[in-house]
């Protein structure tokens, strides 16, 4: 066996390994739709991005999502990427609760194009995540609204920042509460922890998914009490 052989010998044996411990943590198979995924794709084909059913850029979803408040509105403006679907439902699902941030890349990136065709001022606009709990925070190891605003921040050029709002009070899921419910749930469930960073500023608030709009209402109620000029909501889906 010459010097070649012999280097090439741990390689061949590793190499299995490396490959099983990557399809162990980004499954070779499409999570939506179970199709092996091609070598450029990561746990969702693309076939399955593209059949995502978009919500028309630019649309504003202000007035649909005031109806179906109990409660003042203080935001002005709501856009979301998504309608619901089963497809993009398992795509947040594995990206909240499966612990697969790397999604939040993907859908980032299209969250963000909503954004860059809406002419925001650069140096009044912050981005800041619906806080979790911190016993939520436990319970899963990460926000995932904080990892959807870095990415839209990188690729807007906009501040992003998750330290000014903060959820002070623990609260039940909201998911089988309805309007009213829903408004006295997150009740003064939120803090701005450092006011003066969002003085006179744009805030876009980030989230996942928005059904109500409950949760993110109170936190622009928050954000607007505490001297920010405007609120606009983001979300991925609009359930």
């Amino acid at each position: 066996m010459n010097g070649k052989q012999i280097l090439a010998l741990p390689l061949r044996i590793l190499l299995p390994l490396v490959k099983s411990t990557i399809s162990f943590f980004y499954p070779p198979y499409c999570i939506a739709c179970n199709s092996h995924l091609k070598e450029n794709e990561r746990l969702i084909c693309d076939k399955c991005w593209i059949d995502l059913p978009q919500i028309e850029q630019g649309f504003d979803l202000y007035d649909e999502i005031r109806s179906k408040l109990a409660d003042e509105v203080y935001f002005s403006k709501a856009f979301s990427t998504w309608e619901f679907s089963p497809t993009i439902q398992t795509v947040i699902h594995h990206l909240k609760y499966q612990n697969f941030k790397m999604l939040a890349n993907r859908i980032g990136i299209f969250m963000a194009d909503r954004l860059k065709k809406l002419s925001l001022p650069g140096d009044r606009t912050i981005l800041i995540p619906v806080p979790l709990h911190k016993t939520r925070i436990r319970e899963r190891g990460y926000n995932q609204c904080e990892l959807l605003c870095r990415v839209i921040a990188s690729e807007t050029g906009f501040t992003d920042n998750d330290k000014i709002l903060t959820r002070i009070r623990y609260t039940q899921s909201q998911t089988k509460l309805n309007a009213s419910e829903r408004a006295k749930n997150v009740e003064n469930a939120f803090k701005v922890i450092y006011p003066d960073q969002i003085t006179n500023k744009l805030i876009i608030l980030v989230d996942d998914v928005i059904t109500t709009g409950s949760t993110m209402n109170a936190c622009a109620k928050e954000l607007m009490n505490n001297g920010a000029n405007n609120v606009y909501l983001l979300s991925a889906i609009k359930a």
